[in-house]
Protein backbone atom coordinates (compact mmCIF):
# COMPACT_ATOMS: atom_id res chain seq x y z
CA UNK A 1 0.00 0.00 0.00
CA UNK A 2 1.56 3.51 -0.92
CA UNK A 3 2.35 5.90 1.62
CA UNK A 4 -0.12 8.75 1.78
CA UNK A 5 0.49 11.85 0.18
CA UNK A 6 -0.90 15.52 0.22
CA UNK A 7 -2.72 14.38 -3.30
CA UNK A 8 -3.32 10.64 -1.84
CA UNK A 9 -4.62 11.24 1.55
CA UNK A 10 -7.28 8.54 3.20
CA UNK A 11 -10.46 10.27 3.19
CA UNK A 12 -13.05 10.09 6.60
CA UNK A 13 -15.03 6.77 5.28
CA UNK A 14 -11.54 5.27 4.93
CA UNK A 15 -10.14 5.59 7.93
CA UNK A 16 -13.46 4.66 9.48
CA UNK A 17 -13.37 1.52 7.95
CA UNK A 18 -10.23 1.14 9.91
CA UNK A 19 -11.71 1.81 12.66
CA UNK A 20 -14.24 -0.85 12.29
CA UNK A 21 -11.45 -3.09 11.28
CA UNK A 22 -9.26 -2.42 14.60
CA UNK A 23 -12.63 -3.02 16.67
CA UNK A 24 -12.93 -6.50 14.87
CA UNK A 25 -9.68 -7.55 16.25
CA UNK A 26 -9.93 -6.05 19.13
CA UNK A 27 -13.11 -8.02 19.84
CA UNK A 28 -11.08 -11.56 18.17
CA UNK A 29 -7.80 -10.98 18.41
CA UNK A 30 -8.15 -14.43 16.45
CA UNK A 31 -8.38 -12.49 13.32
CA UNK A 32 -4.61 -11.64 12.96
CA UNK A 33 -3.63 -15.35 12.34
CA UNK A 34 -4.37 -14.30 8.69
CA UNK A 35 -1.38 -12.30 8.94
CA UNK A 36 2.25 -14.14 8.76
CA UNK A 37 4.32 -12.99 11.60
CA UNK A 38 5.76 -9.94 9.81
CA UNK A 39 2.57 -8.08 8.99
CA UNK A 40 1.33 -9.15 11.85
CA UNK A 41 3.89 -7.29 13.71
CA UNK A 42 3.64 -4.20 11.70
CA UNK A 43 -0.13 -3.79 12.57
CA UNK A 44 0.69 -4.08 15.80
CA UNK A 45 3.33 -1.69 15.89
CA UNK A 46 1.29 1.47 13.51
CA UNK A 47 -1.79 0.60 16.28
CA UNK A 48 0.32 1.26 19.04
CA UNK A 49 1.50 4.19 17.59
CA UNK A 50 -1.99 5.50 16.90
CA UNK A 51 -3.06 4.71 20.25
CA UNK A 52 0.39 5.97 22.47
CA UNK A 53 1.35 8.81 19.95
CA UNK A 54 4.57 10.70 20.44
CA UNK A 55 5.11 14.51 21.47
CA UNK A 56 5.52 15.05 17.65
CA UNK A 57 2.59 13.39 16.70
CA UNK A 58 0.41 14.57 18.87
CA UNK A 59 1.26 18.15 17.84
CA UNK A 60 0.60 17.71 14.60
CA UNK A 61 -2.64 16.27 15.59
CA UNK A 62 -3.13 19.36 17.37
CA UNK A 63 -2.23 21.71 14.42
CA UNK A 64 -4.07 19.71 11.84
CA UNK A 65 -7.46 20.14 14.48
CA UNK A 66 -6.79 24.02 14.96
CA UNK A 67 -6.54 24.20 11.25
CA UNK A 68 -9.65 22.50 10.46
CA UNK A 69 -11.40 24.60 13.20
CA UNK A 70 -10.18 27.24 11.98
CA UNK A 71 -11.16 26.62 8.65
CA UNK A 72 -14.61 25.74 9.77
CA UNK A 73 -15.00 29.00 12.03
CA UNK A 74 -14.02 31.01 8.62
CA UNK A 75 -16.92 29.61 6.73
CA UNK A 76 -19.49 30.22 9.48
CA UNK A 77 -17.87 33.83 9.69
CA UNK A 78 -18.43 34.20 6.33
CA UNK A 79 -21.95 33.07 5.95
CA UNK A 80 -22.50 35.55 8.94
CA UNK A 81 -20.98 38.21 7.02
CA UNK A 82 -22.89 37.65 4.07
CA UNK A 83 -25.96 37.78 6.41
CA UNK A 84 -24.78 40.94 7.60
CA UNK A 85 -24.18 42.65 4.55
CA UNK A 86 -27.81 42.39 3.99
CA UNK A 87 -28.52 44.70 6.34
CA UNK A 88 -30.01 48.14 5.65
CA UNK A 89 -26.75 49.90 7.52
CA UNK A 90 -24.18 48.21 5.55
CA UNK A 91 -26.73 48.18 1.89
CA UNK A 92 -27.34 52.11 2.49
CA UNK A 93 -23.49 53.24 2.09
CA UNK A 94 -23.97 52.39 -1.92
CA UNK A 95 -26.23 56.04 -1.79
CA UNK A 96 -24.96 59.13 -1.86
CA UNK A 97 -27.31 60.39 1.07
CA UNK A 98 -28.86 58.56 3.75
CA UNK A 99 -32.69 58.75 4.32
CA UNK A 100 -35.18 57.61 6.72
CA UNK A 101 -34.13 54.26 5.78
CA UNK A 102 -36.74 51.29 5.92
CA UNK A 103 -36.52 47.47 5.75
CA UNK A 104 -35.08 46.49 2.36
CA UNK A 105 -37.61 44.78 0.24
CA UNK A 106 -36.30 41.45 -0.94
CA UNK A 107 -34.66 41.93 -3.98
CA UNK A 108 -34.37 45.56 -3.91
CA UNK A 109 -31.14 47.89 -3.60
CA UNK A 110 -29.30 45.00 -5.21
CA UNK A 111 -25.52 46.24 -5.69
CA UNK A 112 -23.56 45.30 -8.83
CA UNK A 113 -20.01 45.86 -7.36
CA UNK A 114 -19.73 48.41 -9.53
CA UNK A 115 -21.79 50.80 -7.19
CA UNK A 116 -24.49 50.45 -9.48
CA UNK A 117 -28.12 50.06 -7.59
CA UNK A 118 -31.49 48.96 -9.05
CA UNK A 119 -29.91 50.17 -12.64
CA UNK A 120 -28.94 53.50 -11.35
CA UNK A 121 -25.09 54.65 -9.94
CA UNK A 122 -25.18 56.71 -6.80
CA UNK A 123 -25.19 60.03 -6.51
CA UNK A 124 -22.01 62.55 -6.93
CA UNK A 125 -21.88 66.40 -7.19
CA UNK A 126 -22.22 65.59 -10.88
CA UNK A 127 -25.30 62.91 -10.37
CA UNK A 128 -27.47 64.47 -7.30
CA UNK A 129 -30.45 63.00 -7.63
CA UNK A 130 -30.39 59.43 -6.56
CA UNK A 131 -31.74 58.71 -2.71
CA UNK A 132 -31.98 55.70 -0.92
CA UNK A 133 -35.19 54.13 -1.82
CA UNK A 134 -36.41 53.27 1.37
CA UNK A 135 -37.21 56.56 2.57
CA UNK A 136 -40.35 56.93 4.41
CA UNK A 137 -42.42 60.02 4.37
CA UNK A 138 -40.56 63.01 6.21
CA UNK A 139 -41.24 63.56 9.27
CA UNK A 140 -44.66 61.31 9.87
CA UNK A 141 -45.37 57.81 10.65
CA UNK A 142 -45.33 55.88 14.06
CA UNK A 143 -41.59 56.13 14.48
CA UNK A 144 -41.82 52.22 12.99
CA UNK A 145 -41.24 51.10 9.48
CA UNK A 146 -44.29 48.91 7.53
CA UNK A 147 -43.77 45.79 8.18
CA UNK A 148 -40.93 45.86 10.56
CA UNK A 149 -42.90 43.50 12.92
CA UNK A 150 -42.87 40.73 9.64
CA UNK A 151 -39.09 41.35 8.94
CA UNK A 152 -38.25 40.80 12.70
CA UNK A 153 -40.14 37.27 13.14
CA UNK A 154 -38.05 35.78 10.10
CA UNK A 155 -34.91 37.45 11.09
CA UNK A 156 -31.41 35.33 10.52
CA UNK A 157 -29.69 34.18 12.83
CA UNK A 158 -25.58 34.39 12.95
CA UNK A 159 -23.71 31.19 12.84
CA UNK A 160 -21.39 33.26 15.70
CA UNK A 161 -22.18 35.04 18.30
CA UNK A 162 -21.29 38.81 18.68
CA UNK A 163 -21.44 41.16 21.14
CA UNK A 164 -23.73 44.19 21.06
CA UNK A 165 -21.87 47.28 20.39
CA UNK A 166 -24.22 48.80 22.69
CA UNK A 167 -24.66 47.13 25.81
CA UNK A 168 -22.07 43.99 25.02
CA UNK A 169 -24.45 40.80 25.43
CA UNK A 170 -23.98 38.17 23.30
CA UNK A 171 -26.71 38.12 20.10
CA UNK A 172 -27.15 35.41 16.84
CA UNK A 173 -30.52 37.67 15.28
CA UNK A 174 -29.86 40.11 13.58
CA UNK A 175 -31.52 43.27 12.82
CA UNK A 176 -33.17 44.08 9.51
CA UNK A 177 -31.18 47.25 9.89
CA UNK A 178 -28.68 46.98 12.20
CA UNK A 179 -25.55 44.94 11.99
CA UNK A 180 -23.86 45.57 15.14
CA UNK A 181 -26.80 45.25 17.82
CA UNK A 182 -28.64 42.90 19.66
CA UNK A 183 -32.45 43.10 19.12
CA UNK A 184 -33.35 44.88 21.76
CA UNK A 185 -31.00 47.75 21.80
CA UNK A 186 -31.52 47.79 17.68
CA UNK A 187 -35.15 47.63 18.38
CA UNK A 188 -34.26 51.05 20.58
CA UNK A 189 -32.09 52.54 18.09
CA UNK A 190 -34.52 51.99 15.44
CA UNK A 191 -37.50 53.32 17.41
CA UNK A 192 -35.33 56.60 18.38
CA UNK A 193 -34.24 56.99 14.88
CA UNK A 194 -37.81 57.66 13.73
CA UNK A 195 -38.61 59.44 16.80
CA UNK A 196 -40.52 62.94 16.16
CA UNK A 197 -42.77 65.46 17.99
CA UNK A 198 -44.66 68.53 17.04
CA UNK A 199 -41.86 71.59 17.11
CA UNK A 200 -44.65 74.04 14.99
CA UNK A 201 -43.39 77.92 15.92
CA UNK A 202 -40.12 76.67 17.69
CA UNK A 203 -36.35 78.31 16.63
CA UNK A 204 -33.01 75.72 16.51
CA UNK A 205 -29.88 76.60 15.88
CA UNK A 206 -27.48 73.71 14.52
CA UNK A 207 -23.51 74.39 13.67
CA UNK A 208 -22.18 72.35 11.44
CA UNK A 209 -24.81 71.14 9.38
CA UNK A 210 -24.09 71.42 5.88
CA UNK A 211 -23.06 67.82 5.92
CA UNK A 212 -22.83 64.41 8.11
CA UNK A 213 -25.04 64.51 11.63
CA UNK A 214 -25.76 68.06 11.68
CA UNK A 215 -27.44 68.20 8.51
CA UNK A 216 -29.53 64.97 9.20
CA UNK A 217 -30.27 66.92 12.90
CA UNK A 218 -31.35 69.93 10.79
CA UNK A 219 -33.75 67.90 8.54
CA UNK A 220 -35.01 66.15 11.65
CA UNK A 221 -36.08 69.24 13.13
CA UNK A 222 -37.14 70.99 10.12
CA UNK A 223 -39.70 67.88 8.77
CA UNK A 224 -41.38 68.46 12.81
CA UNK A 225 -41.91 71.83 12.00
CA UNK A 226 -39.44 73.66 13.58
CA UNK A 227 -37.07 77.04 12.21
CA UNK A 228 -34.14 75.98 11.42
CA UNK A 229 -30.66 78.07 11.32
CA UNK A 230 -27.77 76.34 9.82
CA UNK A 231 -24.14 77.94 10.88
CA UNK A 232 -21.66 76.06 8.11
CA UNK A 233 -18.30 77.15 6.88
CA UNK A 234 -19.97 76.49 2.96
CA UNK A 235 -23.28 77.91 2.64
CA UNK A 236 -24.10 77.72 -0.87
CA UNK A 237 -23.04 74.61 -1.05
CA UNK A 238 -25.42 73.55 2.25
CA UNK A 239 -28.27 75.81 0.44
CA UNK A 240 -28.16 73.44 -2.70
CA UNK A 241 -27.95 70.07 -0.43
CA UNK A 242 -31.07 70.98 1.53
CA UNK A 243 -32.57 72.15 -1.48
CA UNK A 244 -32.54 68.32 -3.36
CA UNK A 245 -34.64 66.95 -0.48
CA UNK A 246 -37.30 65.69 -2.38
CA UNK A 247 -39.28 67.31 0.52
CA UNK A 248 -37.86 70.46 0.39
CA UNK A 249 -40.72 72.21 -0.91
CA UNK A 250 -42.56 71.49 2.50
CA UNK A 251 -39.52 73.19 4.63
CA UNK A 252 -37.61 75.81 2.91
CA UNK A 253 -39.08 78.62 4.04
CA UNK A 254 -38.08 77.72 7.62
CA UNK A 255 -34.60 77.26 6.72
CA UNK A 256 -31.77 79.75 7.11
CA UNK A 257 -27.79 79.40 6.54
CA UNK A 258 -25.31 81.54 7.79
CA UNK A 259 -21.66 81.28 6.58
CA UNK A 260 -18.84 81.29 9.77
CA UNK A 261 -16.17 79.70 10.22
CA UNK A 262 -15.77 78.83 14.19
CA UNK A 263 -12.16 79.23 14.51
CA UNK A 264 -13.11 83.21 13.51
CA UNK A 265 -13.99 83.93 17.40
CA UNK A 266 -15.06 87.93 16.28
CA UNK A 267 -17.03 86.41 13.34
CA UNK A 268 -18.92 84.07 15.85
CA UNK A 269 -19.01 87.19 18.12
CA UNK A 270 -20.90 89.49 15.03
CA UNK A 271 -22.89 86.35 14.19
CA UNK A 272 -24.59 86.34 18.09
CA UNK A 273 -25.43 89.82 17.13
CA UNK A 274 -26.97 89.44 14.27
CA UNK A 275 -29.09 86.11 15.58
CA UNK A 276 -29.85 88.34 18.57
CA UNK A 277 -31.17 90.97 16.45
CA UNK A 278 -33.33 89.29 13.82
CA UNK A 279 -34.38 85.93 15.87
CA UNK A 280 -38.01 86.04 17.69
CA UNK A 281 -36.67 83.56 19.82
CA UNK A 282 -34.40 80.60 20.40
CA UNK A 283 -35.62 77.36 21.81
CA UNK A 284 -32.94 74.60 21.05
CA UNK A 285 -29.21 75.27 20.36
CA UNK A 286 -27.41 72.14 19.01
CA UNK A 287 -23.59 72.95 19.03
CA UNK A 288 -22.07 69.94 17.03
CA UNK A 289 -19.35 71.60 14.35
CA UNK A 290 -16.63 69.91 15.23
CA UNK A 291 -13.15 69.69 13.83
CA UNK A 292 -11.86 66.31 14.03
CA UNK A 293 -9.37 65.53 11.51
CA UNK A 294 -7.74 68.82 10.14
CA UNK A 295 -8.42 68.96 6.47
CA UNK A 296 -5.85 71.24 3.97
CA UNK A 297 -7.19 73.90 1.45
CA UNK A 298 -7.61 71.16 -1.19
CA UNK A 299 -9.61 69.34 0.25
CA UNK A 300 -12.02 72.42 -0.06
CA UNK A 301 -10.90 73.30 -3.62
CA UNK A 302 -13.76 72.26 -4.99
CA UNK A 303 -16.18 73.93 -3.27
CA UNK A 304 -15.02 77.75 -3.79
CA UNK A 305 -15.84 78.87 -6.78
CA UNK A 306 -19.36 77.95 -5.75
CA UNK A 307 -18.89 79.81 -2.65
CA UNK A 308 -17.20 82.81 -4.13
CA UNK A 309 -20.51 84.23 -5.79
CA UNK A 310 -23.07 86.32 -4.11
CA UNK A 311 -26.64 85.59 -3.70
CA UNK A 312 -28.01 87.36 -6.97
CA UNK A 313 -25.68 84.43 -8.72
CA UNK A 314 -27.41 82.08 -7.00
CA UNK A 315 -30.99 80.04 -8.16
CA UNK A 316 -33.55 82.13 -6.88
CA UNK A 317 -34.62 78.88 -4.54
CA UNK A 318 -31.26 79.45 -2.36
CA UNK A 319 -31.56 83.46 -2.44
CA UNK A 320 -34.18 83.32 0.34
CA UNK A 321 -32.34 80.81 2.38
CA UNK A 322 -29.34 82.68 2.47
CA UNK A 323 -30.77 86.28 2.73
CA UNK A 324 -30.01 86.65 6.48
CA UNK A 325 -26.54 85.59 5.86
CA UNK A 326 -26.31 88.17 2.95
CA UNK A 327 -27.35 90.81 5.38
CA UNK A 328 -24.80 90.01 8.00
CA UNK A 329 -22.16 90.39 5.13
CA UNK A 330 -23.17 93.69 3.94
CA UNK A 331 -23.58 95.07 7.43
CA UNK A 332 -19.83 94.13 7.89
CA UNK A 333 -18.14 94.54 4.12
CA UNK A 334 -20.50 95.54 1.35
CA UNK A 335 -19.66 93.22 -2.13
CA UNK A 336 -18.23 94.87 -5.32
CA UNK A 337 -18.27 92.43 -7.63
CA UNK A 338 -19.92 89.22 -8.37
CA UNK A 339 -17.34 86.98 -7.25
CA UNK A 340 -14.81 87.91 -4.69
CA UNK A 341 -11.13 89.32 -5.85
CA UNK A 342 -9.07 86.01 -6.75
CA UNK A 343 -6.29 87.39 -4.28
CA UNK A 344 -9.13 87.57 -1.24
CA UNK A 345 -7.07 85.42 0.76
CA UNK A 346 -4.23 87.78 0.99
CA UNK A 347 -6.81 90.55 2.49
CA UNK A 348 -7.91 88.30 4.90
CA UNK A 349 -5.99 88.95 8.17
CA UNK A 350 -7.43 92.96 7.64
CA UNK A 351 -11.05 91.48 8.30
CA UNK A 352 -10.78 89.00 10.80
CA UNK A 353 -10.26 91.53 13.46
CA UNK A 354 -13.90 92.87 12.90
CA UNK A 355 -15.34 89.18 12.17
CA UNK A 356 -16.04 90.24 8.71
CA UNK A 357 -13.85 87.75 6.68
CA UNK A 358 -15.56 84.88 4.23
CA UNK A 359 -15.93 81.74 6.41
CA UNK A 360 -15.35 79.80 2.79
CA UNK A 361 -11.99 81.86 2.04
CA UNK A 362 -10.62 80.85 5.31
CA UNK A 363 -10.81 77.43 4.30
CA UNK A 364 -7.84 78.12 2.00
CA UNK A 365 -5.36 80.12 4.29
CA UNK A 366 -1.80 78.17 4.35
CA UNK A 367 -1.03 78.11 8.03
CA UNK A 368 0.94 74.95 8.18
CA UNK A 369 3.27 73.34 6.21
CA UNK A 370 0.65 70.51 5.48
CA UNK A 371 -1.85 73.51 4.35
CA UNK A 372 0.92 73.33 1.03
CA UNK A 373 -0.31 69.20 0.47
CA UNK A 374 -2.82 69.12 -2.35
CA UNK A 375 -2.90 67.89 -6.03
CA UNK A 376 -4.71 65.39 -7.75
CA UNK A 377 -2.13 62.67 -5.85
CA UNK A 378 -4.26 63.83 -2.18
CA UNK A 379 -7.72 64.70 -3.37
CA UNK A 380 -8.21 63.43 -6.82
CA UNK A 381 -10.88 65.68 -8.64
CA UNK A 382 -14.31 64.53 -9.12
CA UNK A 383 -13.90 61.46 -6.58
CA UNK A 384 -16.25 62.33 -3.66
CA UNK A 385 -17.29 59.93 -0.60
CA UNK A 386 -21.12 58.70 0.59
CA UNK A 387 -21.86 61.95 1.83
CA UNK A 388 -20.31 64.19 -0.77
CA UNK A 389 -17.19 65.07 0.32
CA UNK A 390 -14.03 65.23 -0.94
CA UNK A 391 -11.89 61.90 -1.12
CA UNK A 392 -8.71 62.23 1.18
CA UNK A 393 -5.84 60.02 0.19
CA UNK A 394 -2.93 61.67 2.46
CA UNK A 395 -0.88 58.70 4.71
CA UNK A 396 -1.39 60.38 7.92
CA UNK A 397 -3.77 62.32 9.21
CA UNK A 398 -5.11 64.22 13.04
CA UNK A 399 -6.45 60.77 14.07
CA UNK A 400 -3.02 59.06 13.99
CA UNK A 401 -1.05 62.02 16.21
CA UNK A 402 0.73 61.64 19.11
CA UNK A 403 1.57 65.56 21.56
CA UNK A 404 4.50 65.99 20.10
CA UNK A 405 3.15 65.79 16.89
CA UNK A 406 0.06 68.29 16.42
CA UNK A 407 0.97 71.53 15.72
CA UNK A 408 0.43 74.93 17.77
CA UNK A 409 -2.20 76.27 14.99
CA UNK A 410 -4.10 72.50 14.60
CA UNK A 411 -4.20 72.99 18.45
CA UNK A 412 -5.90 75.94 18.58
CA UNK A 413 -7.84 75.84 16.01
CA UNK A 414 -9.23 72.39 18.01
CA UNK A 415 -10.04 74.30 20.81
CA UNK A 416 -11.51 77.02 18.76
CA UNK A 417 -14.37 75.02 17.25
CA UNK A 418 -14.93 72.50 19.39
CA UNK A 419 -14.93 73.88 23.02
CA UNK A 420 -14.63 78.07 22.56
CA UNK A 421 -16.85 78.66 19.97
CA UNK A 422 -19.70 76.44 21.76
CA UNK A 423 -19.00 78.47 24.59
CA UNK A 424 -19.30 82.02 23.39
CA UNK A 425 -22.52 80.77 21.60
CA UNK A 426 -24.04 79.50 24.75
CA UNK A 427 -23.22 82.45 26.67
CA UNK A 428 -24.52 85.44 24.09
CA UNK A 429 -27.52 83.32 22.95
CA UNK A 430 -28.93 82.83 26.54
CA UNK A 431 -30.79 86.00 26.55
CA UNK A 432 -32.35 84.99 23.08
CA UNK A 433 -33.32 81.70 24.43
CA UNK A 434 -34.96 83.35 27.86
CA UNK A 435 -36.84 85.81 25.64
CA UNK A 436 -39.52 83.25 26.11
CA UNK A 437 -40.83 81.97 29.73
CA UNK A 438 -41.25 78.30 28.91
CA UNK A 439 -39.30 75.54 30.37
CA UNK A 440 -38.76 73.36 28.35
CA UNK A 441 -35.87 74.61 26.30
CA UNK A 442 -32.74 72.66 25.06
CA UNK A 443 -29.00 73.15 24.67
CA UNK A 444 -26.85 69.90 23.04
CA UNK A 445 -23.20 70.26 23.58
CA UNK A 446 -22.25 66.96 21.03
CA UNK A 447 -19.34 65.41 22.80
CA UNK A 448 -17.92 61.57 22.53
CA UNK A 449 -16.10 59.37 24.61
CA UNK A 450 -12.79 60.52 24.12
CA UNK A 451 -13.39 63.66 26.25
CA UNK A 452 -14.69 61.33 29.17
CA UNK A 453 -12.21 60.62 32.08
CA UNK A 454 -13.46 57.27 33.17
CA UNK A 455 -12.66 54.55 30.45
CA UNK A 456 -9.69 52.56 31.60
CA UNK A 457 -8.08 52.95 28.37
CA UNK A 458 -7.41 55.40 26.12
CA UNK A 459 -4.78 55.54 23.05
CA UNK A 460 -2.03 58.14 22.98
CA UNK A 461 -3.54 59.74 19.80
CA UNK A 462 -5.18 62.93 18.89
CA UNK A 463 -4.87 64.36 22.44
CA UNK A 464 -5.74 67.99 21.41
CA UNK A 465 -9.19 66.87 20.33
CA UNK A 466 -9.71 64.89 23.51
CA UNK A 467 -8.80 67.84 25.08
CA UNK A 468 -11.27 69.89 23.54
CA UNK A 469 -14.41 67.47 24.21
CA UNK A 470 -13.08 67.38 27.76
CA UNK A 471 -13.42 71.08 27.91
CA UNK A 472 -16.98 71.10 26.46
CA UNK A 473 -18.25 68.44 29.11
CA UNK A 474 -16.79 70.57 31.59
CA UNK A 475 -18.54 73.42 30.60
CA UNK A 476 -21.42 71.28 30.17
CA UNK A 477 -21.48 69.97 33.80
CA UNK A 478 -20.23 73.62 35.36
CA UNK A 479 -23.08 75.39 33.88
CA UNK A 480 -26.28 73.32 33.26
CA UNK A 481 -27.60 73.77 36.45
CA UNK A 482 -27.44 77.61 35.46
CA UNK A 483 -28.82 77.65 32.76
CA UNK A 484 -31.37 74.82 34.00
CA UNK A 485 -32.68 77.46 36.60
CA UNK A 486 -33.82 79.48 33.27
CA UNK A 487 -36.24 76.38 31.90
CA UNK A 488 -32.89 75.82 29.68
CA UNK A 489 -31.60 72.24 29.54
CA UNK A 490 -28.02 71.29 29.01
CA UNK A 491 -26.33 68.36 28.06
CA UNK A 492 -23.42 66.78 26.85
CA UNK A 493 -24.28 63.66 23.77
CA UNK A 494 -21.98 61.30 22.21
CA UNK A 495 -23.36 60.32 19.14
CA UNK A 496 -22.02 56.89 18.97
CA UNK A 497 -19.59 55.46 16.75
CA UNK A 498 -20.44 56.51 13.21
CA UNK A 499 -16.93 56.71 11.25
CA UNK A 500 -13.59 55.51 10.81
CA UNK A 501 -11.55 58.78 11.06
CA UNK A 502 -8.28 56.71 9.97
CA UNK A 503 -6.67 57.31 6.51
CA UNK A 504 -8.08 56.16 3.47
CA UNK A 505 -5.87 53.10 3.46
CA UNK A 506 -5.99 52.23 7.14
CA UNK A 507 -9.60 52.37 7.00
CA UNK A 508 -9.84 50.01 3.64
CA UNK A 509 -7.35 47.53 4.93
CA UNK A 510 -9.40 47.34 8.24
CA UNK A 511 -12.39 46.87 6.18
CA UNK A 512 -11.11 44.42 4.12
CA UNK A 513 -9.08 42.52 6.62
CA UNK A 514 -11.21 42.65 9.71
CA UNK A 515 -14.78 43.27 8.11
CA UNK A 516 -14.92 46.54 9.88
CA UNK A 517 -18.12 48.64 9.65
CA UNK A 518 -19.19 51.68 12.20
CA UNK A 519 -21.99 50.10 13.87
CA UNK A 520 -24.05 53.57 13.45
CA UNK A 521 -24.79 55.91 10.78
CA UNK A 522 -24.78 59.56 10.69
CA UNK A 523 -29.05 59.18 11.06
CA UNK A 524 -28.58 57.49 13.91
CA UNK A 525 -25.77 60.05 15.47
CA UNK A 526 -28.42 63.44 14.70
CA UNK A 527 -31.34 61.13 16.23
CA UNK A 528 -29.15 61.05 19.92
CA UNK A 529 -28.16 64.43 19.83
CA UNK A 530 -32.20 65.57 18.98
CA UNK A 531 -32.97 62.78 22.03
CA UNK A 532 -32.85 65.27 24.49
CA UNK A 533 -35.47 67.48 23.40
CA UNK A 534 -37.69 65.45 21.94
CA UNK A 535 -37.76 63.21 24.54
CA UNK A 536 -38.50 66.20 27.30
CA UNK A 537 -41.10 67.30 24.70
CA UNK A 538 -42.82 64.00 24.87
CA UNK A 539 -42.32 63.03 28.49
CA UNK A 540 -42.71 66.15 30.09
CA UNK A 541 -39.14 65.23 31.68
CA UNK A 542 -36.15 67.36 30.83
CA UNK A 543 -32.97 65.96 31.88
CA UNK A 544 -30.22 68.30 32.26
CA UNK A 545 -26.41 68.24 33.48
CA UNK A 546 -25.70 65.03 32.24
CA UNK A 547 -23.56 63.28 29.93
CA UNK A 548 -25.78 60.93 27.46
CA UNK A 549 -24.00 57.79 25.75
CA UNK A 550 -27.04 55.44 23.54
CA UNK A 551 -29.80 57.16 25.38
CA UNK A 552 -28.92 56.38 28.84
CA UNK A 553 -27.23 58.82 31.18
CA UNK A 554 -23.35 57.81 31.47
CA UNK A 555 -20.20 58.74 33.99
CA UNK A 556 -18.62 61.76 32.73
Amino acid sequence: MAVPTPDNQPTADELARVAELLQCVAEDRSLLAVLDGEQRQRLLRYANQVALPDRTARRKLRKARAQQEQGRQDELREADEQTLAQTGIRRQYSVRQLKRAEPPAPGELVDDGAGVINGTRPATPNNPDQAWSGRSEPGRGSGKPPHADDVQKEAPRLNVERCCYTCKAKYDRVHHFYDALCPECAELNWTKRNQTCDLTGRYALVTGGRVKIGYQAALKLLRAGAHVVVLTRFPRDGARRFLEEDDSGDWRDRLTLHGVDLRDTPAVESLADHLLATLPRLDFLLNNACQTVRRPPGFYAHLMEGERRLARALPSGAKALLESHESLRHDIDEPTGELLAPDAVDNLAAKLVSGGAEAAELSQLVLTDEDQQGGESLFPEGHYDHDQQQIDLRDINSWRLRLAEVSTVELLEVQLVNAVAPFILNARLKPLMSRFPSRDKHIVNVSAMEGVFYRAYKTDKHPHTNMAKAALNMMTRTSAQDYAADGIHMNAVDTGWITDEDPAHIAARKKEDLGFHPPLDIVDAAARICAPLFDGLITGEHVWGKFLKDYQVSPW
